[in-house]
């Protein structure tokens, strides 16, 4: 059972550096859309939570791969409509990722402690809207915003080329 896990810890990681390193956007989406499928699998395995891992095939895998490659569509980028321009010195990325990074394997091996919510306390569909809604509320609030604003940024994008 732990070599199952290994191998679902590799392909995620392989489908991870997919969606970072794959040229074609459509192609990265699709790597997204794998992982995603592999985190589902890990859920409803590992974690015997099939709520969760519903709900990771349903709002990730349904939605917002989906909005991923409606924003790709849009934006047309086959045809030079986004050009990447590196505003920040790639030494100063890596130390913010090599920091990040540290702060995790901190916290994974016990140096750090935080308020964790232990999560197979919250893997039936009523106690984990109890959290969301109550803890979590405003954190849920400012993920929704976000997305609502990338929309009207992909869309006021596209609108300039009309």
């Amino acid at each position: 059972m732990e070599i199952i896990f290994y191998v679902l810890a590799a392909l995620m990681i392989l489908s991870a550096c997919g969606v970072v390193f794959l040229k074609k956007p459509v192609h990265s989406a699709l790597s997204l859309l794998f992982n995603m499928v592999l985190t589902a699998i890990l859920y409803l395995a590992y974690l015997k939570a099939p709520f969760v891992a519903v709900v990771q095939v349903i709002v990730y895998m349904g939605a917002v791969v989906v909005f991923v490659l409606f924003v790709i569509m849009l934006v047309d980028l086959a045809n030079g409509g986004f050009v990447e321009v590196i505003r920040v010195p790639r030494f100063f990325a890596a130390f913010v990722v090599a920091f990040v990074l540290l702060i995790q394997f901190l916290f994974l091996a016990g140096f750090i402690r935080g308020d964790i919510p232990i999560v197979s306390d919250y893997i039936h569909g009523d106690k984990l809207a109890e959290l969301i809604f109550t803890k979590y509320a405003l954190p849920f609030e400012v993920v929704s915003i976000l997305i609502f604003s990338a929309v009207v940024g992909a869309v006021a994008m596209a609108k300039k080329k009309l």
